[in-house]
This record gives structure tokens, sequence and C-alpha cells, in this order.
């Protein structure tokens, strides 16, 4: 995934556990400089 400048793997595992869904979302928000609500999580 890419957004500007910023690059971000994403793993190709068939699940995912809670602790790399954390992960995954910290980093996104980080790049964004904004947390994700939960609005913005469902309207995708």
């Amino acid at each position: 995934m890419v957004l500007g400048q910023h690059r971000q793997t994403i793993p190709t595992n068939a699940e995912y556990s809670v602790p790399q869904v954390r992960m995954l979302l910290r980093q996104v928000e980080a790049i964004l400089g904004r947390t994700i609500s939960l609005n913005d999580w469902d309207s995708v």
C-alpha cells in the first residue's frame, strides 16, 4: 500500500492475529497523522 512517499507492507496471511491488525492500524494512523474512527473503518 502506498500513500505519497509512505509505503506500508501488507502481509499475505490468510488470517491476521489481533496484534498484527493493531500494529498495521497504528502504522497507518501514524502515516495519516490521525486516528481511524469506527465510522472511517465501516465506510470503506
